[in-house]
């Protein structure tokens, strides 16, 4: 290998490292705010709290915040609450949902989630299977279903999460509320009551 060749390969090389170093200074910044987290679960349920535009899922053309609550296991794939969660967004415009655009914004929100796994596991050129959901209305604003996805980060396999959606309105704070409530276990299992008990501790009936 001549020296112009191995010049060129270390530049893109250095530029590589550029770009991965402002980008994970980027998500540091974006993932480490002083916002509080208006879920309250039990201690070792993790907390992490963002801001839209997301990070990973910035074609979810919101305004407002995302607040997560994570179950102890979520990041163990034999455990038994693998990857239940729960996730409130909290935005400022009616997001009118139905089960088609809720199912579009799974698929958004999963498939730039995994595909940015992929990048932060140096995974550049990898070929993530695309995120299909299934959403259905159960009543008035309530939806259930599924979400089949790669989980890039864990179990590196497609999975099924079982999902229930339930969108309200806060007139306290004049806001719109939309909860998440994810998990490959069925229905039957207690992991969805320990989701279920997730509260809000912010007031949302008006004076």
């Amino acid at each position: 290998m001549n020296k112009k060749v191995l010049k060129r390969i270390l530049k893109v090389l250095l530029l590589i490292v550029i770009v991965l170093a402002v980008g994970a200074g980027y998500l540091y910044f974006r993932l480490h705010n002083n916002i509080d987290n208006v879920l309250d679960a039990k201690n070792d349920w993790r907390s992490e709290v963002m801001e839209f535009p997301l990070i990973f899922a910035g074609d979810l053309d919101y305004k407002g915040e995302e607040h997560i609550r994570f179950a102890p296991g979520w990041g163990e794939a034999n455990s038994e609450d693998y990857f239940s969660y729960a996730f409130l967004w909290i935005i400022e415009d009616n997001p009118n949902l139905n089960s088609s655009k809720l199912e579009n914004a799974m698929n958004i929100y999963f498939d730039g989630l995994m595909n940015t796994g992929a990048i932060t596991n140096f995974n550049f050129f990898k070929d993530i299977p695309e995120t299909k959901s299934s959403i259905q209305r159960i009543e008035n604003d309530t939806f259930g279903g599924s979400i089949h996805l790669y989980d890039e980060f864990f179990a590196k396999k497609m999975i099924k999460l079982n999902a229930k959606i339930i969108s309200e309105y806060c007139p306290a704070k004049e806001r719109y509320l939309v909860w998440f409530y994810l998990s490959p276990q069925e229905s039957t299992h207690g992991i969805w009551k320990e989701l279920q008990e997730i509260s809000l501790n912010i007031e949302c009936l008006s004076n």
